[in-house]
């Protein structure tokens, strides 16, 4: 459990926690095999529920069989009947065919603005995330924040696996942000929202974490967990 008063910088994870994957391209894909669902509501717990289905497994996400599983979660989760399951996972692969700003491009707004709070408690903020290289213009075309002066929240650094070669939960990753940060890892709060990458990446990385967990699907977990980034603000300032 980390420690409120001993955090002098925050790290954020983008997927889970400023982004996550937008219903209309899952509707398109689905649509090949007749399959239509209007439910915005499952659409955003889905993804969630899936991350709680993972993280329970003992297999890394390397594994094609992590991302399967999380895949037929979030698909039953939308309400894809059983015996359409098959034919929907048979038509999924289109969906890593797409970039991934257009599939991760749900904003949550409610934690892209919370940010605010960070900025005004002058708390050093960096971003860490498995993406495609285009994580600093994701983060800028939906107004979440830039490396150094600009229209939204400063951040120290973005750093993105596509374009450094490392990715959660390799420690590796967790370094260029906390060079730019000058902090110490311990005194570090890393925050993302699935337990095998960001969890036991940034512990690996010798920083604390705080997942976030909306829908409160990981209790029993040994790692604190908040629903969105004001409870965390609340906690820290």
């Amino acid at each position: 459990m980390f420690v409120p008063s001993c955090i002098d910088a925050v790290v954020f994870d983008i997927g889970g926690v400023f982004l996550v994957p937008h219903p209309e391209p899952v509707r398109e894909v689905l649509a090949a095999v007749g399959v239509v669902l209007h439910d915005d509501d499952a659409f955003h717990r889905a993804h969630y529920r899936g991350a709680h289905a993972v993280a329970v497994l003992h297999i890394d996400e390397s594994d094609p069989a992590f991302w399967s599983h999380y895949t037929a979660v979030y698909l039953r989760e939308i309400g894809v009947a059983d015996e359409l399951l098959e034919a929907c996972l048979a038509v999924w692969p289109a969906m890593y065919e797409r970039p991934v700003h257009e599939v991760w491009r749900w904003a949550q707004q409610h934690n892209i603005d919370a940010l605010d709070r960070f900025a005004a408690a002058a708390m050093p903020l960096a971003i860490v995330s498995n993406n495609d290289g285009t994580a600093p213009e994701q983060m800028r075309a939906f107004g979440v924040c830039q490396v150094g002066p600009g229209p939204y929240v400063s951040v120290a650094a973005i750093v993105d696996s596509g374009a450094v070669g490392v990715a959660k939960p390799d420690p590796a990753i967790f370094r260029p942000a906390l060079d730019a940060l000058g902090t110490d890892p311990s005194r570090t709060l890393y925050v993302g929202d699935m337990v095998h990458a960001d969890v036991k990446g940034a512990r690996a990385a010798g920083m604390p974490v705080v997942q976030i967990d909306p829908y409160d699907f990981h209790d029993g977990f040994d790692h604190a967990r908040v629903p969105h980034l004001d409870a965390l603000a609340d906690l820290l300032f």
